[in-house]
Parts: structure tokens; C-alpha cells; sequence
């Protein structure tokens, strides 16, 4: 079973305060800058990332590529990032073994995927569960549990337990 976060990028990074001066000065950066975090994100978390940008007034066919790990999709001319979501969703969702969840502000949105059995999760939300991970994974990189590559009792033992063994131990 594969999990799947897919996010609508513009919508992202038009409700992120992150983003604000950013993507007034160059919307490229804005789209690199989320890509990264995203694939960050979804690594840390164990999931398979698609990050969905509107290209409805450019003209072309739709693109695709691999980023950091990620898939990174331009829609073609013509097509929102909306309807390209809810069409993957109701692909991915037909198998009824994957969990897929849509991070989007969109409130029609939202609803179209949850019909389609996936999860939606908004963009404040997804803001939230980002920092989480954030915070985890620096807890993870300042604070080795154990030392570095040492597997020691006390990392695998209930503290009550250590605290008898100590105990026993200053007894003797």
C-alpha cells in the first residue's frame, strides 16, 4: 500500500506567508523553493509526492519530471491544476489500496476529492504538518538517540526499569 500526497502548488504558495515576497519577485523560485520542501516532506514521511502547477494560460502540452525525488507536474494549456488533481485522485483512488491525500485551499476542491476517496488537507494544515516535520527531523539530527551507531540498554529499556536496575546497581 503506497500513500501519495498531491499538492496544488500555486494554491500553496499564494496562502503561505513564506511565500509572499518571493513569489512577487520571482514565481520560478517560489515553485523551486516548495518543490524542495515538499520532497523533503514526503520523504521524512515515507510518502510518494506529486506537486501540480497551473499552466492553463500557457501554451503546450502538459509536462512532467522528476525533482528531488518527486514528480513535478505542469498541466497542459488549457487545464487547471484542479481538474488534473481530481483526475489522478479518482485514478489512484479506483485501486482502494493506496491512501491518497490533496493538499489544496480550494473548498470545491476539497469535496471532488473526497468523493474520489482521497484525504484533503489544507493548505493551512499541510503549513502546520510541515513545521511538525521540520522539528522532527532537527530533533533527529542535533539528538542521536544512543550515540551514533551504538545500540545501548538504556535506548530500548522502560525508565521505570532503569531506574530499579540503577537502584540494584548503586546497592551492591
Amino acid at each position: 500500500m503506497k500513500e501519495y500526497i498531491i499538492v496544488d502548488g500555486y494554491n500553496v504558495i499564494n496562502n503561505w506567508r513564506e511565500f509572499t515576497a518571493v513569489r512577487e519577485q520571482n514565481l520560478e523560485h517560489a515553485r523551486e523553493l516548495l518543490t524542495a520542501l515538499v520532497a523533503e516532506f514526503a520523504a521524512f514521511r515515507g510518502l510518494e509526492a506529486i506537486v501540480v502547477f497551473d499552466a492553463i494560460d500557457v501554451p503546450g502540452s502538459a509536462e512532467s519530471e522528476r525533482l528531488h525525488g518527486i514528480e513535478v507536474v505542469y498541466t497542459a494549456e488549457g487545464e487547471t491544476a484542479d481538474s488534473w488533481i481530481e483526475r489522478k485522485t479518482y485514478e489512484l483512488g479506483r485501486k482502494r489500496q493506496d491512501s491518497i491525500y490533496v493538499v489544496t485551499g480550494d473548498y470545491a476542491e476539497q469535496l471532488n476529492i473526497l468523493g474520489s476517496g482521497g484525504y484533503r488537507i489544507s493548505a493551512r494544515e499541510f503549513h502546520q504538518q510541515y513545521l511538525k516535520a521540520k522539528k522532527e527531523i532537527t530533533a533527529r539530527l542535533h539528538h542521536p538517540v544512543g550515540g551514533l551507531n551504538r545500540r545501548e540498554l538504556g535506548d530500548r529499556v522502560d525508565g521505570s526499569v532503569l531506574e530499579r536496575l540503577e537502584q540494584l546497581r548503586r546497592s551492591k
